[in-house]
């Protein structure tokens, strides 16, 4: 018996938290790679290591990056936990399709808008995921209560 096979939105669940995982370690190696360009950092033994220059706060793109990644992480958060929870509701495919892929598209757009600093488009994308969350919470809550 496998789990996965027999939920298909469980299955899909799954699929969209690893796209999500997978986007979170780039962010994160995004920001080590803006870091080594700007060349400068904010340990001693970095800028050391790495002949850069030591400063007291990271570089302004540095931050940018590091304020999408916790953006990501602050949203991606509650979604490993509504959605796993939507998914075990067992609900219709249209459902966990638009749910799922929603959040994903919306947090995938988020974090592009963010690195680019278009407004308002960042902002429409983040309160879209929001809903996206809120009515898998709702659908959860109507099915345990």
């Amino acid at each position: 018996m496998n789990l996965l096979n027999d939920n298909p939105a469980l299955k899909l669940y799954a699929l969209v938290a690893s796209i999500l995982a997978i986007q979170m370690i780039l962010l994160a190696l995004w920001t080590g790679t803006v870091r080594v360009q700007r060349k400068v950092w904010v340990n001693p033994e970095d800028a050391k290591l790495n002949k850069g220059e030591k400063v007291d706060s990271d570089h302004e793109d540095v931050l940018r990056v590091k304020r999408a990644h916790q953006n990501l992480l602050e949203n991606a958060l509650p979604f490993f936990v509504i959605g796993l929870l939507y998914a075990f509701t067992r609900p219709s495919q249209l459902g966990a399709q638009a749910y799922f892929f929603t959040f994903l598209a919306t947090r995938l757009l988020h974090s592009i808008f963010y690195l680019w600093g278009r407004q308002p488009f960042r902002t429409m994308m983040f309160a879209i995921g929001v809903l996206a969350m809120l009515g898998m919470g709702i659908h959860v809550i109507r099915a345990v209560v």
